[in-house]
């Protein structure tokens, strides 16, 4: 008996991964960005001492337009963590092929803070733009991939997850990638270069995935 149990052990969860070990990292890698996006966005008040008004109505003001921009950031990764959860939390178990794209999903979460890090500190002119709707694009495409992989597997996805919540789910995944498109499409467009302000445009799915997220 003993023999037999060490030839087949028994696993204590499914899959390459302990889900819960793997729900930890996402939540670190989320933790790291989101504290990466306050350093690049928030700028902090110099040692010197001054007087000057006009330093200070200058350094406020800064605050008040970056806090727009930060606001927006942190906002946009709250929705692909809770989309990314929402996944997670309808998985039985994950394959290995669930671990490489979260692997890769995690790794396009902290290119979106440090592509404006990129922006911010380089010498040449670099389309700032273009890098933000690339990296949301591939995000939400991996999100939608992983997403169609887990309930398209009768094993993985849980019993009880609904067609309806499967189609509004794969609806407000895939609003990201689709406004990302736009976005490249606009912005790489010298006549329409900017017309569009990255935060105007991303309201949209923002606001979409809010709105229509249900529980069924």
């Amino acid at each position: 008996m003993e023999e037999k149990e060490m030839k087949n052990p028994k696993l204590p969860c499914k899959g390459p991964v302990p889900q819960d070990m793997l729900e930890i990292l996402m939540n670190g890698i989320f933790a790291f960005a989101m504290t990466l996006i306050v350093k690049n966005n928030i700028p902090l008040p110099s040692g010197n001492v001054s007087e000057d008004i006009y330093f200070f109505i200058e350094f406020f003001l800064s605050i008040f337009f970056d806090g727009f921009s930060f606001i927006f950031t942190f906002i946009l990764l709250a929705i692909f963590y809770i989309l990314a959860f929402e996944i997670m939390r309808h998985c039985v178990f994950i394959d290995r092929f669930c671990v490489y794209l979260i692997f890769g999903f995690l790794l396009t979460i902290i290119f979106i803070p440090l592509s404006s890090l990129l922006w911010s500190i380089s010498d040449v002119p670099i389309p700032y733009g273009i890098l933000f709707h690339a990296n949301i694009l591939i995000s939400g495409l991996i999100l939608l991939c992983l997403w169609v992989h887990i309930f398209k597997l009768p094993g993985i996805i849980r019993k009880s997850t609904t067609k309806e919540y499967i189609n509004n789910l794969s609806f407000r995944i895939s609003v990201f990638p689709l406004t990302a498109l736009v976005g490249i499409l606009i912005d790489g467009n010298e006549i329409s270069f900017g017309i569009v302000p990255i935060i105007i445009l991303y309201l949209v799915p923002i606001v979409m995935c809010v709105r229509y997220a249900r529980d069924f």
